[in-house]
């Protein structure tokens, strides 16, 4: 994420090469945009920021196209394998702990699609960064500190700063945070020079909506890091990306759990994983906290828009994330959402393989797998 940029820049889209295919419409999610500002707003004043060279937007080209099944990465008659891997902030270390026992147990995944915190964790998987490297970043806090870089309260204190620039006319997007030192930060992460979405190892899409026409969208080409940068823009907190005419910002307002973008990407059989909150009874005096009713108003639209996006898939992981706040930096949570992917994919691991055995795939465990080191 970054800090706020002088805005005397010019406002130019980003990703000269990035490729837009619009997902066939899952579950409409009514007033979700709404609750994602609430909760933003509730965690920081939503006012946009000044300091980091302005590279939301920017003169680009990019490819926008029709929804359509993909078929083209068949690998003999063995059935593709895909992983639809959900948004949740640092919840998302439970999905570095569900791909170490896919790892381990020799599931082979051949496409991956994720919102938000999912298409990093994704994303990264897929350029062959090391599990362990992931799962570090999590329980360090470094992942979420590159996300948010400055505490929330302090951007609140700064709100009259930030708002300076706009008395002069000058009219960037709103957001607290840019994003753009959190897509330095997750190209660094990847070591091979090649940073483009079409050449990594496993076939990837990053899934965003599209704040213009209000769809659900996948990023398939270009920039790994400005993929994830939008995929990871949650409204009033982190600020939109513009690629050619349009913008983008998280995932999760409309595919929270992008199972469909993974199904027509190609994936015969698709392994969902859902890392929100359960939605359980919770005591009438909890919601006396500030900011808890607009909390519990997102974990109830997210449980009912993605419980049928999940039906869709062959396999559902829900791992245990009651508790990890969104933007959690404590190590403690990173180990628990690790630790909770972990046991969650053990316990589904008996489904997948009879699914996977029935379309004629036998598994064959890989402790050493250099990734799930």
């Amino acid at each position: 994420m970054s800090i706020i940029q002088a805005l005397l820049i010019p406002q130019k889209s980003l990703c000269t090469n990035c490729t837009i295919v619009q997902g066939a419409p899952p579950m409409k999610r009514p007033k979700l945009l709404a609750v994602f500002c609430a909760i933003a707003i509730s965690i920081a004043c939503a006012r946009p920021n000044l300091a980091e060279s302005d590279e939301t937007t920017g003169s680009a080209k990019s490819e926008v196209s029709a929804s359509s099944s993909d078929k083209s990465t068949a690998r003999g008659k063995r059935p593709r394998i895909g992983l639809a891997l959900g948004g949740g902030g640092a919840r998302g270390a439970a999905h570095v702990g569900v791909l170490k026992v896919l790892a381990e147990e020799g599931v082979p995944i051949d496409i991956i699609a994720g919102t938000s915190i999912g298409s990093v964790v994704g994303g990264l998987y897929s350029a062959g960064v090391p599990i362990s490297t992931m799962s570090q970043e999590f329980e360090d806090g470094k992942m979420m500190k590159e996300f948010t870089p400055l505490a929330p309260v302090f951007r609140i204190l700064l709100a009259p700063v930030i708002f300076t620039p706009r008395l002069f006319g000058y009219e960037p997007y709103d957001g607290l945070y840019k994003g753009v030192q959190f897509r330095t930060y997750v190209n660094k992460l990847v070591t091979k020079p090649d940073h483009e979405i079409e050449h990594l190892p496993t076939r990837f899409a990053a899934v965003c909506t599209n704040v213009v026409d209000g769809e659900s969208v996948r990023i398939s080409q270009g920039n790994l890091g400005v993929a994830l940068q939008a995929s990871t823009a949650v409204p009033g907190l982190r600020k939109p990306v513009q690629i050619g005419d349009n913008l983008y910002c998280d995932g999760g307002l409309i595919c929270n759990v992008p199972v469909n973008h993974v199904r027509e990407m190609g994936a015969d059989f698709v392994i969902a994983v859902d890392i929100d909150e359960r939605l359980n009874p919770t005591e009438l005096k909890k919601f006396r906290v500030p900011g808890s009713v607009s909390k519990q108003a997102l974990r109830i639209q997210l449980a009912h828009s993605d419980k049928p996006l999940c039906k869709e898939a062959d396999v559902v992981i829900h791992p245990n994330t009651d508790g990890i706040t969104l933007i959690s930096r404590k190590a403690i949570d990173g180990r628990r959402g690790y630790q909770s992917g972990v046991e969650a994919a053990r316990q589904a691991m008996p489904e997948i393989k009879r699914k996977l055995a029935a379309l004629g795939v036998e598994l064959v465990a890989d402790n050493k797998s250099s990734q799930a080191q």
